[in-house]
């Protein structure tokens, strides 16, 4: 049984839509919830979220391309790309309206693809993303990105944990972390490459380009996250018309999966906020 095999819920899994991407949907009662996680994960890594929303919301999780069961299509896939996986997704399973909750990459993803859809999305959740990277930081990314191309292996993935999990060292942490590792090493270099190349590269594209993006959307991140950073999420949600930001303190890169009793009364509480003001 997978992590998200969550028990008294009725789940469709293992479904594969035209295209090839894997999915799961939890529940069949609206309003619904899209998540897309990160670089090197899979849909599995919501487990702790899919378990908390489940009985409120309809939950859809699925493997962006190139990871977990779902396909890279293509050399040199684009941003777009991964925007157009999620729409035909929803498009083939006939989710027309719905929030989104995207971690780092998959963060990328959602704003890109509120900007693309606006009329589909009614609320965004960004955790940890990264907005407007140093020149010598986004080299240094991109250089990574570079060198899990050209050796087709996923590199230095202690040193990613330990960027991911700072702090993170009980036992059940560890556990945890021992999961997270393993998703990385069965991750497909080519497909972990690719979209640690458009990670490093897309940071820089929202930069005054959201002032027509009218949905709500709250930018949450880790005080310990060094990459993703408080002052990263600020920015973008000063960019943003109608955006906020938060940080969860004491938490890193991968609090949404190693302290979600922090992360997701947060999320619920913005979600309920929205249907409080908007009823």
């Amino acid at each position: 049984m997978s992590d998200l095999g969550i028990n008294n819920q009725k789940t469709v899994s293992n479904l594969f839509n035209k295209d090839g991407t894997y999915y799961k949907v939890f529940g069949d009662c609206p309003p619904t919830l899209i998540f897309i996680h990160g670089v090197g994960m899979c849909g599995e890594i919501w487990a702790p979220q899919v378990e908390y929303f489940f009985k409120k919301y309809q939950v859809i999780t699925y493997d962006f391309l190139g990871h977990g069961q779902s396909p890279l299509p293509k050399n040199d896939p684009t941003l777009d790309d991964y925007v157009e996986q999620l729409n035909n997704l929803v498009d083939s399973i006939g989710v027309s309206n719905f929030s989104l909750v995207g971690h780092s990459m998959g963060a990328i993803i959602s704003v890109a693809f509120a900007r693309k859809f606006p009329l589909k999305v009614n609320a965004l959740v960004a955790l940890n993303i990264v907005f407007n990277r140093s020149e010598k930081t986004q080299k240094d990314v991109l250089l990574r990105a570079n060198q899990v191309l050209e050796s087709n292996k996923i590199l230095n993935i202690e040193n990613t944990l330990e960027r991911w999990f700072k702090n993170n060292i009980s036992s059940a942490e560890m556990n945890k972390i021992d999961k997270v590792r393993n998703w990385l090493k069965n991750t497909s270099p080519k497909g972990y490459g690719e979209a640690y190349r458009l990670f490093a590269l897309s940071d820089k594209v929202f930069i005054n380009n959201l002032h027509q993006l009218k949905l709500p959307i709250l930018y949450l991140t880790g005080n310990e996250d060094p990459n993703s950073t408080p002052l990263m999420s600020e920015q973008i949600s000063q960019e943003t018309p109608n955006g906020s930001s938060k940080s969860v303190k004491g938490e890193a890169h991968m609090m949404s999966y190693i302290a979600a009793n922090k992360v997701n009364p947060i999320i619920e509480q913005f979600f309920t906020d929205i249907t409080k003001n908007t009823e």
